[in-house]
């Protein structure tokens, strides 16, 4: 072998070890900070381990029930006749979380006689259990999948055109079809606004 040869060779040795040592002190780092990541876990936060539902006081339900009065607001104000609007929304309940579940349905049948004749009567029982999780600490909770918003129970709409049977009745039909709410529960009169 050269000198030449041998200074490549010894050369081509030192840059093999640190790019292995590179990489070692790389993969040692990468351990490091999976390791404190589970060490330093963020705390889960209150609302995602409550099972209770959110009162209908509390923030949520109060920015629900304002953005759909906008939005509403925003829609019977472009109807025809309408002018100025302003609407109040009644809402039913509360906000209520969902849970993933296990339906189990069993049918019975059970017979009765009368007095000429044989009737069948099913009977169909469900029975529910929720689907939890176990957490390393050993407790169970179960597995939330959403939440349901309150409904609508009532709108008032107050409109310049209020006055109008026909902005009335436009107006109407359109709060009803967006909210899938009855005729009944709307409540359109002429403001000043």
């Amino acid at each position: 072998m050269s000198d030449s040869e041998q200074a490549s060779v010894q050369r081509a040795v030192p840059k093999k070890d640190r790019l292995l040592k590179l990489l070692v002190a790389a993969g040692i780092v990468g351990i490091s900070l999976i390791f404190l990541s589970s060490v330093w876990k963020k705390p889960e936060s209150a609302s995602s381990a409550d099972s209770s539902p959110i009162s209908a006081g509390s923030v949520p339900v109060e920015e629900y029930r304002q953005a759909l009065s906008e939005e509403l607001g925003n829609m019977v104000a472009s109807i025809k006749g309408a002018g100025k609007t302003k609407i109040m929304l009644t809402m039913d309940g509360t906000v209520r979380s969902l849970y993933a579940s296990d339906n189990d349905l069993q049918q019975r049948e059970s017979s009765r006689r009368n007095s000429a004749d044989e009737n069948a009567d099913k009977q169909t029982t469900e029975k529910r259990s929720l689907i939890t999780i176990r957490s390393k600490d050993g407790s169970e909770q179960a597995v939330r999948i959403g939440e349901m918003m309150p409904l609508v129970r009532g709108v008032l709409v107050v409109c310049e055109g209020g006055d109008d049977e026909q902005v009335r009745k436009r107006i109407t039909e359109a709060v009803s079809a967006a909210l899938n709410i009855s005729s009944s529960h709307i409540c359109v009169t002429k403001g000043t606004l």
